[in-house]
């Protein structure tokens, strides 16, 4: 699922994945501006209701500078949650492996962006976190 969601986000904040955001991990010589999508933090299962999970998902955000940083978590943020008028809800997310479809019910931050320091090569990064409360249709 965390292809879908990823998939999903750079549909709407414009990017491209696995080219400026990746799912689970980035490579090594990734390019400096760039995010990635983290399964993190656990979730909730719902023993009752097994198409059911709330997953928490981190957003890395990292560019050369503080702002750019921050720009970029902003527009993912605002894409996915801000930019709604009743917040983020009722996404069908884009089908990446066949037979598994998923529906975000809602979408929630946990907070807005926040600065998460320096990357091993003093790239400055930014991070959100989100539940995603998803449903296998």
């Amino acid at each position: 699922m965390i292809k879908e969601i990823t998939q999903f986000i750079a549909n709407k904040a414009g990017l491209t994945r696995d080219t400026d955001i990746f799912a689970g991990h980035r490579l090594v010589d990734t390019a400096d501006e760039c995010d990635v999508v983290l399964e993190t933090a656990g979730g909730t299962a719902y023993f009752d209701l097994p198409e059911r999970a709330d997953i928490v998902i981190q957003v890395l955000s990292r560019a050369k500078t503080y702002f750019d940083a921050r720009t970029r978590a902003y527009v993912i943020y605002n894409a996915i949650f801000r930019n709604h008028i009743y917040g983020s809800a009722g996404w069908t997310l884009p089908i990446v492996t066949v037979g598994q479809e998923y529906r975000a019910m809602t979408i929630t931050p946990l907070a807005i962006p926040q600065w998460a320091g320096l990357d091993e090569k003093k790239r400055f990064e930014f991070s959100t976190n989100y539940i995603f409360r998803i449903k296998k249709l």
